[in-house]
C-alpha cells in the first residue's frame, strides 16, 4: 500500500481543484458532424493587409466594447469589476493569450487573419474569460503542484526527471475544460457586447484549419478540436438566444 502512495499523491494533486464553475450545453452529435463539414469545406486562410496602426485601432475598439460587456459577469463571479488591460503583440504568430492579473495580448498575426470585429471580439472575450474564471492562477498552481509531486516521486523511485514531467502534467490537467469554459463565457460576453455570434464563429473555423477532419482533441492537446469548439459555440449561441438575462449558467443551476 505504501508503494502506491506517491502515485496517489500525484493523482490527488493533478485532479484537485474547484472543478467547473459553469454548466456548458451539450451541442450533440449532429451539431458536431455539421461543424466538421463546415471546417472541412472552409477556404484557405487569408490575410488582410492591415498595417500596425489599423490593427491597434481595431483592437482598442473591440477590447473597449468587450471589457464593458464583461463587467456584469465579473460582478457576478467576483463581486467587483475587472480591470482588464490589453496589449498589442507585434509578432507574426496567430495567437492571443492571457497572463498576469487581467492582462491579455493579441498578436499582429491574428489581427491580420480576422475578417471583422465580431471574430476579434470572440478571441478577446475568450482571453478575458480565462481571467474571470481564474484559469491563469489555477494553471500556475497546478504546474507548481505537479512539479513538487513529481520531485517527490522521483526521490521515491530513483527514476529520471519526474519533476519536469509532473509540472507538464499539472499544466495539462483541466486545460481542455478551461478552454471549453472560456469559450462558453466568451459567447456570453460577445453577445452582451452586441456582436453577432454566427459572424464571430468564423474565427473558430479559421483556427481549426481548412480541411481538418479531426473530431476530438488528442490526449495532450490543450484546446478542444476545431469541430468540437465550433459546435459548442453554436450550442452556447442557442442557449443565449433563449436566455432572459444573458448570464452564463452556473454549474448545478437548474
Amino acid at each position: 500500500m505504501l508503494r502506491m502512495l506517491p502515485a496517489f499523491l500525484l493523482a490527488a494533486a493533478l485532479l484537485g481543484g474547484c472543478g467547473p464553475r459553469y454548466s456548458l450545453p451539450d451541442p450533440g452529435q449532429g451539431a458536431l458532424a455539421a461543424a466538421q463539414r463546415e471546417i472541412a469545406s472552409a477556404p484557405p486562410l487569408r490575410e488582410h493587409a492591415r498595417g500596425p496602426e489599423e490593427q491597434k485601432a481595431m483592437l482598442r475598439r473591440v477590447a473597449t466594447r468587450i471589457a464593458a460587456a464583461a463587467q456584469a459577469i465579473c460582478q457576478a463571479q467576483h463581486g467587483r469589476n475587472c480591470s482588464f488591460r490589453i496589449a498589442y503583440d507585434p509578432s507574426d504568430t496567430v495567437n492571443a493569450y492571457a497572463a498576469g492579473s487581467d492582462d491579455i495580448a493579441v498578436t499582429a498575426g491574428l489581427l491580420r487573419v480576422v475578417d471583422n470585429d465580431a471574430e476579434l471580439a470572440a478571441v478577446v472575450a475568450h482571453e478575458f474569460a480565462h481571467h474571470i474564471a481564474r484559469h491563469v492562477a489555477g494553471a500556475q498552481t497546478r504546474t507548481t503542484l505537479g512539479a513538487l509531486v513529481g520531485a517527490a516521486l522521483e526521490a521515491y523511485t530513483g527514476l529520471g526527471d519526474l519533476s519536469g514531467l509532473g509540472a507538464y502534467a499539472g499544466r495539462l490537467a483541466y486545460s481542455k475544460a478551461d478552454e471549453r469554459e472560456a469559450d462558453y463565457l466568451a459567447a456570453y460576453i460577445t453577445a452582451r457586447a452586441g456582436y453577432d455570434l454566427d459572424q464571430a464563429s468564423g474565427i473558430w473555423v479559421k483556427l481549426a484549419g481548412s480541411g481538418s477532419s479531426r473530431v476530438t482533441a488528442g490526449l495532450l492537446d490543450t484546446h478542444p478540436a476545431g469541430p468540437e469548439r465550433l459546435a459548442a459555440w453554436g450550442a452556447a449561441a442557442r442557449e443565449i438566444a433563449a436566455s432572459p438575462d444573458r448570464m452564463p449558467r452556473l454549474a448545478g443551476a437548474r
